[in-house]
């Protein structure tokens, strides 16, 4: 699909409110935990939003430091600067964007990565526009998961899916210079097939509740890359 489908698929997608799920609010307390560490370092951050969907975590952000996000719908843009009016929203592809370099304390990109084919290009932005020791803030589904997942490969209907491995995600971003500080995978017990099944059973789960170790079993999940989502909190080099 060529960049003026995509373009038509999210303004569309865009064009009706949609309410915040659960797994999605998850992934912003995540983002906001990730984003507090970078605020103790730097006081006021320029921040950019990639992928910034209709802005309402974006706008958030704003209230903490000069915001600027580009996102590939226009019918999201004009809804979230009608909205929004503290952050600058603009239409852009991520890949072609003009954006200045070394201008930006922290970016953050939620759930774009998986909809990128050249994922190596897009890292190369995030590196590229961010200052020296810049922070990438990154969330992006977990391949692994959705692959032993029953209904995994009908996850999303959006026009490019295409989801990575731990493994493949930390490569990628040391491949492009960034230092991962913090790994984790969030939502635990979607998987359901192969292996998964045995880790997920629900006798497993309910024997861990009940000898008070939830807690570290999805801890210990959580750092081998068993969550839904992957969420990174890395450092330019």
């Amino acid at each position: 699909m060529n960049i003026e489908e995509q373009k038509s698929f999210y303004d569309k997608y865009w064009s009706t409110n949609k309410l915040i799920n659960s797994l999605q609010l998850r992934r912003c307390v995540k983002i906001l935990e990730y984003f507090t560490v970078v605020k103790r370092k730097i006081r006021k951050p320029l921040i950019l939003d990639l992928g910034s969907g209709d802005g309402r975590l974006t706008a958030f952000l704003g209230q903490f430091g000069m915001t600027d996000a580009v996102e590939l719908s226009q019918q999201a843009v004009d809804k979230a600067n009608e909205l929004y009016p503290h952050v600058n929203f603009q239409q852009g592809d991520a890949l072609t964007f003009d954006f200045r370099d070394k201008t930006f304390d922290v970016i953050v990109s939620q759930e774009v990565l998986e909809h990128i084919e050249d994922k190596d290009k897009y890292v190369s932005v995030c590196h590229k526009v961010l200052k020296p020791s810049g922070y990438l803030i990154l969330t992006t589904p977990n391949k692994n998961v959705l692959d032993h997942m029953t209904d995994g490969k009908t996850w999303s209907d959006q026009p490019i899916e295409l989801p990575i491995s731990k493994g493949e995600l930390i490569r990628l971003l040391k491949h492009q210079n960034f230092k991962v500080l913090k790994y984790e995978s969030i939502i635990m017990n979607f998987g359901n097939k192969g292996y998964y099944k045995l880790i997920n059973n629900k006798y497993v789960v309910t024997l861990f509740k009940k000898i008070g170790l939830a807690k570290f079993r999805e801890s210990v999940l959580s750092s081998l890359g068993y969550g839904l989502h992957h969420c990174i909190l890395a450092q330019k080099q």
